[in-house]
């Protein structure tokens, strides 16, 4: 088990061993993205963005309940696409779908007094946590168990969720100072990032639907 290995011979491991460098890397990369989204900002603080924009208490109250709903269709719709499509796919496809929603929430707070302005940030912020909770929400989370190898799989998952709860921490910690400085555009920084970590998937994160952990080690080890 990983607890029978000294932190010397982790550190070591992460050094020498290609499948638990890859399989860090991957792993804290897509916990850093997956908070650094910006996506709880939008739950902790879309209305007092949206207010401060100059959007209507009632499409505020919109906003807020299209996106739990959004959330909660979403991952219900996962749970059954999750094996079917793959998670590099969902991952893929979720990475981009939240970074245009990104980009259509800011067009949308730009300007909003026109009045396709509400009806488009309700479906942009809607449409931002459901590409959300398709792929990079899940699949940053379940990658940890499958591509480290058994020896350091709990100390893997264990840095990675770290990685994850620290990233939250520091989004919503700045956002509100953020909000404050760029105005509408709070949400580029997060779309920036979105497709930074699109590309990054692309190049770096393997398919592991179908495949033993014995098949994914040895896939990380030749990359």
């Amino acid at each position: 088990p990983a607890t029978a290995f000294p932190s010397s011979r982790r550190r070591q491991a992460v050094a020498t061993q290609p499948a638990v460098r890859r399989a860090l890397l991957i792993t804290v990369s897509l916990t850093a993205l997956q908070q650094l989204s910006g996506v709880a900002n939008l739950f902790n603080f879309s209305s007092t963005y949206l207010l401060a924009r100059g959007f209507s208490d009632a499409t505020c109250a919109s906003v807020a309940v299209a996106v739990h709903a959004s959330n909660v269709c979403a991952t219900l719709l996962t749970a059954l696409l999750m094996d079917y499509l793959g998670r590099r796919r969902l991952l893929l496809a979720s990475t981009f779908g939240a970074a245009a929603c990104a980009a259509l929430l800011t067009l949308a707070a730009a300007s909003p007094l026109e009045p396709w302005a509400p009806p488009l940030c309700i479906a942009a912020a809607a449409g931002f946590v459901g590409s959300f909770a398709l792929g990079l929400g899940p699949v940053a989370l379940l990658l940890p168990a499958e591509v480290f190898p058994a020896a350091y799989r709990s100390t893997g998952a264990a840095l990675a969720s770290s990685v994850h709860w620290t990233a939250q921490f520091a989004t919503t910690f700045v956002f509100l100072l953020q909000a404050e400085r760029l105005g509408a555009a709070a949400f580029v920084p997060h779309a920036a990032l979105l497709l930074f970590g699109l590309v990054f998937a692309a190049v770096h994160v393997p398919e592991t639907r179908g495949k033993s952990l014995d098949q994914i080690e040895k896939e990380l080890s030749r990359s």
